[in-house]
């Protein structure tokens, strides 16, 4: 099968319609997936939800649009036709939010030329149509329930004035009837027949509450206001709320989603909240948040969204304490790119800053040499002299002295600590050495230098008291202590 079928299969059946997916089904995992992996450390979740996105993007027209519903097995498109509402909603949905999310610029590449495709060929300011993927021929002048999102979506990308035309021509529909039919005839601005229900749908209040903590204008307050008051009037019900079977009529279905809980409620009590004051967790907690198509919140959180900055979560349990295997497997997962910060000669700076995703400035309670990738024991003692004494088989150091782990010892060195001299000398001579580890063992010397790259094997030494690289001795922690303090003496 091709790369996405994967996904599909999870669901166990083989037979001919198991076959088929929506476009918006196959991108539905990838927020989901992206954060499984994250919190596992198990790449296998994202990589298959990812392929899923690329195999439906690969298979894009040549107008990079993408069609309704395909075949997973054979990658052929059983419906072309192209929109944003029913069976493709969540596919643009997800490519711009993962990467809000992940930061994955792969993703924002996908959502900037689809989002371009649509707004040329879908887009009739201020409705959007469905047209067939391939010639671009109108193929329904339809306005369908699940577009109401789009308006959210806009503002998440920074495309506001257009989201405000399209959200009050959508709203109109609203007030004509009380609620939004499942489809809206452009050509005749009726009612589509066999599209007469409202399901309790959330897109419309959804695209309400980011417009108005886009652009605090009240009168999505009022919009939120007619949409309760139709809520309270004609869909409750002894048990809850109903589905309106048909718009024109009121008449109501027997029947709840839990999406109106999840989403339709929860958008409405934040529309208003956000109102009188952003003191809740989604306006001013810890994280930025985003939202899954289903409503459900999923935190911004360093471990999430600066995965390629470090693979462990400040706080305890993001450093060992005990043996080197996992300070090392720490070490390993946590890359620096010296992109991501402001200037090379700001590469020293205690902030970490990322140029991409969601989140941006400081990842909190990291040390600038543990986002380079170095872990350390316990740091949260600064009066390091008197514990050396109380533990004499320990060495506890500042971040331009040295540290032993296991049978490893790390140097991080600091160009206003070099003796000026002697400057430091690596294979590369265009910049100072960032940090050293040298290990107790057989094993070679690694170095490190201020790009993130390394390089092995014939390493020059720091001067002719610290330490012989080339003689692969066991240091203890009198050596390193007096080490220590000739480097401390040279730099006076």
């Amino acid at each position: 099968g091709i790369p996405f079928g994967s996904v599909n299969l999870l669901y166990g059946v083989d037979d001919d319609e198991s076959k088929i997916t929506s476009t918006a089904g196959g991108g539905t995992l990838t927020l989901e997936f992206g954060v499984l992996s994250r919190l596992t450390n198990n790449t296998v979740f994202e990589q298959v939800a990812k392929n899923s996105v690329r195999g439906i993007w690969a298979r894009r027209s040549k107008l990079n649009l993408v069609g309704a519903h395909i075949n997973v097995f054979t990658g052929e498109w059983t419906q072309k036709d192209a929109g944003i509402g029913t069976s493709i909603d969540s596919f643009y949905e997800y490519v711009l939010k993962a990467y809000l999310l992940f930061g994955d610029e792969e993703y924002l590449y996908v959502f900037q030329e689809a989002y371009k495709a649509a707004m040329h060929y879908l887009h009739h300011d201020p409705w959007y149509i469905e047209v067939n993927m391939n010639s671009g021929a109108t193929v329904w002048p339809l306005f369908n329930s699940l577009q109401a999102f789009w308006p959210g979506l806009q503002v998440l990308a920074g495309d506001v004035d257009p989201a405000i035309r399209t959200h009050a021509a959508f709203f109109s529909v609203w007030q004509k009837y009380g609620f939004t039919p499942e489809g809206f005839n452009l050509a005749t601005s009726t009612v589509q027949n066999g599209q007469r229900s409202y399901p309790l749908r959330p897109e419309l209040i959804e695209s309400t509450y980011w417009l108005f903590k886009a652009t605090r204008d009240y009168r999505y307050l009022d919009v939120g206001r007619d949409i309760l008051a139709s809520l309270q009037y004609a869909a409750k019900c002894p048990c809850g709320y109903c589905h309106i079977s048909d718009v024109e009529t009121h008449k109501q279905d027997d029947h709840m989603e839990s999406f109106f809980l999840a989403e339709t409620v929860k958008y409405l009590w934040l529309l208003f909240d956000l109102a009188v004051g952003p003191d809740n967790i989604v306006e001013n907690g810890p994280y930025k948040y985003i939202f899954s198509t289903e409503g459900h919140l999923l935190p911004a959180t360093p471990e999430i969204t600066l995965v390629d900055e470090h693979c462990l979560h400040f706080g305890d349990r993001g450093y060992s304490s005990g043996d080197g295997s996992s300070i090392q497997q720490s070490a390993n997962c946590a890359q620096f790119d010296e992109r991501r910060t402001v200037s090379s000669q700001n590469s020293l700076s205690n902030v970490l800053f990322t140029t991409r995703s969601y989140i941006k400035g400081v990842c909190p309670g990291l040390s600038h040499a543990q986002k380079l990738g170095i872990s350390y024991h316990d740091e949260q003692d600064n009066t390091q002299n008197s514990r050396s004494h109380e533990h004499p088989d320990e060495s506890y150091a500042d971040q331009s002295s040295v540290q032993i782990q296991s049978s490893s010892v790390i140097l991080i060195s600091h160009p206003a600590t070099s003796p000026p001299d002697e400057p430091l000398k690596t294979s590369s001579r265009a910049q100072h050495l960032e940090n050293i580890v040298v290990t107790g063992d057989s094993e070679p010397i690694e170095v490190t230098d201020a790009t993130g790259g390394s390089s092995e094997g014939n390493t020059e030494f720091f001067s002719e008291d610290t330490l012989s690289i080339s003689e692969q001795i066991e240091v203890t922690a009198e050596e390193i202590a007096s080490q220590d303090d000739h480097i401390e003496d040279s730099t006076s």
